[in-house]
């Protein structure tokens, strides 16, 4: 050893260990923290690792939330299309990686009670990154209690609960649902957002829910969006980009089959510009191929982004049994509507 060099120092182990507890952990956007670390229980439509490719869709919706600009995110949508397990994929996201004071509002303290049971506590049990993170004993039924933060639940038929907490990260579900405003209280949509007033530059509001009518607050919040986005699908005859629409949904006629169970079973969507027949089989692949893209308002910076789709792009809906539905509402106002809200997400 010459006069010029260095003895070699030795880190105690404990020590390197420390510092690496201390570095900063790689931050994931949504998507990808619910690729490795997601697992949906039985019950599901398709238990088991969460897997993006599934419903793509949802996959900038979960990482507008948690990586985007906008501070609201509205998510106009019909029944089973993945909504609810994609907010509960935002909220296992934040708890891990950026937490901060949450909570959820769902149209009733009995319906939050219920999913809390049915599917927050096993979600954050099936998922280590979280189960390590989550204070049980802490918590409450309506209180999810986590290492750095904690999850609020509440229903928004309670709206002196709604407004006595400050909040960073809001969530409301199904808010076409929720009561109106009082001669005394505000609506609960009002008062909820209210509490992140303190988190005014990193808050985040994520609102989902099925339409109901004009007037309802998911339908008003869609037009009052900053940017409205729809999402658009290769064909796979002409390859042109689409948005699929109920209208483009065809069958044959009774007079050429008089039951209506054979006619859905022949339902095929008509491509819009080139006429090519589409069917389920080639649903898969166009989805994993689509993109979302901006059809009304501001191309970028927008503090408010409205998103919107159909039950034509599931993947746990068949074209045949959209088709059925959309027959049977023939005659009947109540399904009629049900039809035009849970299916079309329509108002």
């Amino acid at each position: 050893m010459n006069r010029y060099s260095v003895a070699p120092v030795y880190v105690p182990l404990w020590i390197e260990k420390a510092v690496e507890e201390l570095r900063p952990r790689p931050r994931l956007p949504t998507s990808q923290w619910a690729e490795k670390n997601r697992v949906l229980p039985p019950g599901n439509a398709i238990p088991g690792p969460w897997r993006n490719r599934v419903t793509p869709y949802l996959t900038e919706i979960m990482d507008a939330v948690t990586d985007g600009d906008a501070e609201r995110i509205i998510f106009v949508k019909p029944t089973q299309v993945g909504g609810t397990s994609a907010m509960e994929n935002v909220l296992g996201a934040l708890i891990c990686q950026d937490p901060g004071p949450a909570m959820i509002v769902y149209p009733s303290d009995d319906l939050g009670e219920r999913i809390v049971e049915a599917k927050l506590e096993p979600m954050i049990k099936s998922c280590p990154a979280l189960s390590e993170l989550y204070q049980e004993k802490e918590s409450k039924k309506l209180q999810l209690k986590f290492r750095d933060m904690t999850v609020y639940l509440t229903g928004a038929n309670s709206p002196a609960d709604v407004s006595s907490l400050n909040i960073r990260y809001l969530f409301l579900d199904e808010v076409d649902k929720y009561p109106g405003a009082t001669k005394k209280e505000s609506d609960p949509v009002s008062l909820a957002i209210e509490r992140t007033k303190t988190y005014t530059t990193n808050r985040k509001i994520f609102m989902a829910s099925t339409p109901t009518v004009k007037s309802g607050r998911i339908w008003r919040e869609k037009e009052a969006a900053e940017q409205e986005r729809h999402y658009f699908v290769p064909c796979p005859h002409c390859g042109q980009y689409i948005e699929l629409v109920m209208s483009q949904l065809r069958w044959p006629g009774k007079d050429e089959f008089p039951d209506n169970r054979d006619r859905a079973d022949r339902a095929a969507y008509v491509c819009q510009k080139c006429s090519g027949l589409i069917t389920d089989r080639d649903k898969g692949p166009m989805l994993q191929a689509g993109r979302w893209q901006t059809v009304r308002g501001v191309s970028k910076g927008a503090r408010s982004v409205a998103y919107w789709i159909s039950t034509l792009y599931s993947p746990f809906t068949l074209f045949s049994e959209i088709a059925m539905e959309k027959m049977q509402t023939k005659g009947d106002q109540e399904r009629a509507q049900n039809f035009a809200n849970s299916w079309a997400a329509e108002p």
